[in-house]
């Protein structure tokens, strides 16, 4: 099985490969030497073991990595094509839409991205595949999901975040909750970044 390695992030290394004929890709988890080897090892096994968990639900909802084969520190998943959003000068109303529906269906179902933005998010033909649920936990907070759009609202532009949320809006029963405590958060930031600037 040859890997050839495609990117390196702060925690995880990510590998090309093909597995029994199917093009995938494998994240693995890569050891901090600055910490207790017993908790290092815990918690990098966990964390490991907690996105595989949350792919294999996420990936029954939208388009998203299906695990196929998951060890302590490493998880092989299916390949998806498409075009990095971030790359793009606009994600597009057809994008926007198909985001809000995403983030819809995940929050739905308790599933936080934690990392939902345009560089997270692959254009196909026929609509969006979101990627890197590396930072992804379950919350059924408010909060939590309202932190979840703001990432991705801070994206995109304003008129991509318009389409989002009416998409956002007519697929999950709570986003007007969430949409309210967003602008709640935007309005205390806003009011410390005076709070500094007068200090």
């Amino acid at each position: 099985m040859a890997l050839t390695k495609i990117s390196e992030g702060a925690e995880a290394d990510i590998y090309e490969l093909e597995l029994l004929g199917i093009k995938a890709v494998m994240k693995y988890r890569r050891p901090k030497p600055y910490l207790v080897k017993d908790i290092e090892e815990s918690l990098r096994g966990q964390r490991t073991k907690t996105e595989a968990r949350i792919l294999s639900k996420a990936s029954s909802l939208i388009s998203a990595p299906k695990p196929l084969f998951v060890t302590k520190y490493a998880i092989i998943m299916k390949k998806l094509e498409g075009i990095q959003a971030l790359k793009r000068p606009s994600l597009g109303r057809p994008g926007a839409l198909a985001s809000g529906k995403a983030m819809a269906a995940l929050h739905s179902s308790g599933i936080i991205h934690g990392d939902f933005t345009t560089a997270n998010i692959l254009i196909k033909s026929d609509g969006i595949s979101v990627i890197d649920f590396g930072l992804s936990y379950y919350s059924s907070s408010v909060e939590d999901m309202a932190f979840d759009v703001l990432l991705f609202k801070r994206s995109v532009s304003e008129e991509d975040f318009h389409a989002f949320e009416r998409a956002y809006e007519s697929g999950f029963a709570k986003a007007r909750e969430v949409l309210k405590k967003l602008a709640e958060i935007e309005m205390r930031g806003r009011y410390q970044n005076r709070s500094l600037e007068t200090a």
